[in-house]
């Protein structure tokens, strides 16, 4: 039987080699002790994807892997057969009994130039149920399988994936690549590097690669590339505070991520600290760090300060900053420079300055615009205590020199101190201009405020000593010039006195160093004041008041005019009932008496009826009354005595249409203001007044 079993053999590999799958075959196989029923069956559910390769050597054998079937157990083991098609009646190999879905055969089971054909059976050990793979046919020393590639390094820049790895032949490679967080897999197949464009910058991606030489090798892991950062990170403005120790500072530097880079894509920060100038290597100290702050302690000199952010596909660009020196005043004049001719300074310094000092730094630049330009650096050994610095400057140029004592060699961060600041010029010449923006305030008629912006730095070609200002009188002659007034460096402004009142005068103003002084500025005039703001306040006021009361006589006098011709081309009426003889017949009480004998006199009238009618009629009596008569020898009596009196007494008064009581207020008035008569005076005065109230009456009655 053994015939016909090896012909059932060979055509189950050639069914499971075709195309066609079979759905269930049973097959009866009989050991060689003895005839036994076993079922064989051809499904997709069996084991598949066998691959059969060697990996760099052949003489290691042939590996072949393959996947479980869909009816996998733990029980499940599996039978490898090996043959060549050109014995067609040689037996099999078998390797039963495989529990695992590797297996490795052995060099001497195989030819490596000749066709071997490779298959696996599924032995279920309970049902007794065989399943098969598809079998291969292969040559073994055409079966290499390259090793997955290794050593992958990837960098985006501008939306471009620049891939390197290590390989050791011409293969060719396929790469895999998608947008993380989507499914479909796009493929791009390179040479051993590769770039791959076209993506985006803000995006994330996911790769993986392998390679072929006839065969694949096997994928790699997935590699994550996250989005590119495009924005460099955001740094403050450093905080600086200067240590006990002269000559150290410390900063605080703090920074954040740019808008379009958040924390989740930022994997750590690169912070450079250099210094400036650069001329070894261990001036320039680099830090990783994962924080967002970062504190140094750092001489006086200049620093360059960079930070930028990273993670695993690209770098930011990097934010600099430059850390400024800073001129500590206590460190001025603590070392000594000495110009030795135009070329050369000599630099010297104490001995114990700093005890453990393991070298000197010099640095030196000019002066440009006030501000300090390092250009040059020098490094001394410690054994020195003075150095000629050459070459390198240049006449009427201010250059600013920095020693520097260095503990160790690297790093940079808290190894340094500034020892000492000099300034100086290897020859000194005069400003070049005067003093500009000059103004004149406060003019008074003997005193002026003058002033004036500094000369810039680099005009002054030497230390600058101080001002000269020159005033003279514009119109006078050149002899009349006045002395010139000295003023320190630092003094902007001069109140000029003892000056001529209303008078023109010229202001000129000019620096001077060492050297001598330079060109004077242009000329500015001013006049001074006749008289001072007091005063001419005071002349105002005085003008003012003085007008005032002008204007309130005026005005006094044109009232007084005016009332004055009111009063004798307009006189004013007198109204009776006010009158002063009322009043006083009132006191005396005639009044009384008076209106009672107008009333009866009225009442008994017969011309009452049309009294109101009545008008008093002009009457010219040339008779004398009894009262008349009785005056008249009274006066007789009382003789020449009396006559004195009596021409001070007031005549009869005719009473016409146009009399008033007004007339009786003068009678009374003259009566009460004449001197004291005696006793027959008052009786005839009383006599008097009683004859005119009765004549008035009657003219009231008629």
């Amino acid at each position: 039987m053994k015939p016909l079993h090896l012909l059932l053999h060979l055509l189950a590999s050639f069914l499971g080699t075709s195309s066609e799958k079979c759905e269930s075959e049973q097959v009866t196989e009989f050991p060689e002790h003895c005839y036994t029923a076993c079922v064989y069956s051809w499904t997709s559910d069996g084991p598949h994807n066998l691959q059969c390769y060697y990996i760099k050597e052949i003489e290691n054998g042939l590996n072949c892997t393959w996947n479980h079937g869909k009816h996998h157990t733990n029980t499940t083991t599996y039978t490898l057969k090996i043959y060549r098609i050109e014995i067609p009646h040689s037996l099999n190999t078998k390797f039963t009994t495989i529990t695992g879905t590797f297996y490795v055969i052995e060099r001497k089971y195989f030819y490596i130039s000749e066709n071997t054909t490779i298959s696996i059976t599924t032995v279920e050990q309970r049902s007794r149920m065989y399943q098969n793979t598809t079998s291969i046919t292969l040559i073994p020393k055409d079966s290499e399988k390259p090793a997955t590639p290794s050593d992958i390094k990837y960098t985006k820049h501008e939306g471009q994936l620049n891939l390197t790895w290590s390989t050791s032949k011409e293969l060719e490679y396929e790469l895999a690549y998608r947008k993380a967080g989507t499914c479909n897999w796009l493929s791009v197949h390179f040479q051993p590097s590769g770039t791959l464009q076209g993506l985006e910058r803000l995006a994330a991606y996911e790769f993986r690669m392998r390679c072929k030489i006839r065969l694949w090798s096997s994928w790699t892991k997935i590699y994550h590339v996250p989005p590119e950062l495009i924005d460099k990170p955001q740094v403050y403005t450093p905080v600086t505070e200067l240590m006990q120790e002269p000559g150290k500072r410390r900063f605080t530097i703090r920074w954040e991520n740019a808008a379009t880079a958040n924390s989740t894509i930022v994997q750590g920060y690169n912070i450079t600290i250099e210094r400036i100038p650069t001329n070894q290597s261990y001036d320039i100290q680099s830090i990783e760090t994962f924080s967002k702050e970062c504190v140094f302690i750092l001489s006086q000199a200049f620093f360059k300060f960079r930070v930028l952010a990273y993670n695993s596909a690209s770098f930011s660009p990097a934010n600099e900053i430059i850390l400024p020196s800073f001129n500590q005043m206590s460190l001025n004049n603590r070392i000594n420079a000495t110009p030795q001719g135009n070329n050369s300074i000599l630099i010297s310094w104490n001995s114990d300055v700093n005890r453990k000092t393991r070298v000197y730094i010099i640095d030196w630049g000019p002066v440009i615009g006030n501000k300090a330009h390092i250009q040059w650096s020098k490094r001394i050994k410690k054994n020195h205590l003075n150095f000629t610095l050459k070459d390198t400057f240049k006449p009427k140029q201010r250059y600013r020199i920095m020693l520097h004592s260095k503990t160790r060699k690297i790093p940079i961060n808290n190894t340094e101190i500034t020892i000492g600041v000099v300034d100086v010029y290897t020859l000194e010449g005069t400003p070049r201009i005067g003093p500009s923006n000059i103004n004149v305030t406060n003019i008074s008629k003997t005193s002026a405020m003058i002033r004036w912006d500094p000369i810039p730095e680099d005009e002054c070609q030497g230390f600058l000593q101080g001002y000269k200002i020159f005033y003279y009188v514009t119109k006078s002659a050149v002899g009349n010039i006045y002395s010139p007034i000295s003023v320190n460096s630092s003094t902007t402004f001069y109140m000029l006195t003892g000056l001529l009142r209303k008078t023109l005068y010229t202001v000129q103003i000019s620096g001077f160093t060492n050297a001598g002084e330079g060109i004077r500025s242009k000329a500015v005039s001013f006049d001074t004041k006749e008289y001072n703001d007091g005063e001419i306040k005071a002349i105002a006021v005085g003008i003012s008041i003085t007008i005032i009361i002008f204007v309130f006589l005026v005005t006094w006098r044109c009232l007084f005019l005016f009332r004055r011709i009111k009063e004798i081309f307009w006189p004013s009426i007198p109204n009776p009932g006010n009158s002063y003889v009322i009043r006083i017949i009132g006191n005396d009480s005639l009044l009384p008496q008076l209106d009672n004998e107008l009333l009866s006199l009225k009442t008994n009238s017969p011309l009452m009826e049309d009294h109101e009618s009545l008008h008093i009629i002009e009457e010219v009596t040339n008779t004398s009354t009894d009262c008349q008569l009785q005056e008249n020898e009274e006066n007789s009596v009382t003789g020449q005595d009396s006559n004195s009196n009596l021409s001070n007494k007031p005549a009869f008064i005719q009473v016409t249409d146009y009399t008033t009581m007004e007339n009786f207020r003068q009678i009374i008035a003259g009566t009460k203001t004449a001197i004291q008569p005696s006793r027959c005076e008052t009786e005839f005065n009383n006599q008097q007044n009683g004859c005119l109230i009765q004549s008035y009456m009657k003219q009231q009655v008629h």
